[in-house]
């Protein structure tokens, strides 16, 4: 006994119900952001008669959790990604960029750069956050230690830390990022002051 066949269209419909989920639940989902920390680039003038000193930061070390692309929010012990956003790059690396360009502004007269030098730098800065926690409650928590390391192997490393926290609101992935801003530009005034202490400007 012959089965009549299927009807053609059969195929086309289901072809154009999954087309019609499918566009729904585009349309229904937000666009991605994607969010970089500020970090402008600085230039320096400097004539080659009278090369400044050289300070390369070195990559920031965080912990795994957070050196994702993912924007995070901390309430207790949980850690809750957004799902409408994204940093442009790991944190890390964005972290770097900034410190580094809070240091070139505030440092003008030193040539501060993340990126490899052709020649050793005179100094060499170190930077390792252990806890850069946004949280529910509107609380970024820092915790960071870092080392300046000078090229003369007969001059003593310096060694600090500091843990504090900042506040402001998180309603929103823009509030999130502008509080770990808030957070890295206070480390990075803090670290200006071992560096100057280091390298005095020349009078």
């Amino acid at each position: 006994m012959r089965h009549p066949p299927c009807p053609r269209r059969w195929p086309h419909l289901a072809l154009l119900a999954f087309g019609m989920t499918a566009g729904l639940a585009a349309c229904a989902a937000p666009p991605l952001k994607v969010y970089t920390l500020d970090a402008p680039a600085v230039l320096v003038d400097a004539g080659p008669a009278q090369a400044p000193a050289s300070l390369e930061v070195w990559r920031i070390v965080l912990p795994d959790y957070l050196d994702t692309q993912d924007i995070v929010l901390r309430e207790g012990n949980q850690v809750n990604r957004s799902n409408h956003a994204r940093w442009a790059s790991r944190l890390s690396i964005g972290a770097t960029d900034l410190i580094t360009a809070r240091l070139a502004a505030a440092r003008p007269d030193l040539f501060i750069t993340d990126q490899p030098l052709v020649s050793p730098a005179r100094y060499r800065l170190f930077i390792n956050i252990s806890r850069l926690d946004v949280s529910w409650d509107g609380t970024a928590s820092l915790a960071a230690d870092w080392t300046i390391v000078p090229r003369d192997e007969r001059r003593p490393e310096l060694h600090d830390r500091t843990a504090f926290a900042v506040t402001g609101p998180v309603k929103t992935d823009a509030d999130v990022v502008a509080l770990t801003n808030a957070a890295l530009d206070e480390l990075a005034v803090r670290i200006e002051r071992d560096v100057s202490h280091e390298l005095p400007q020349r009078g």
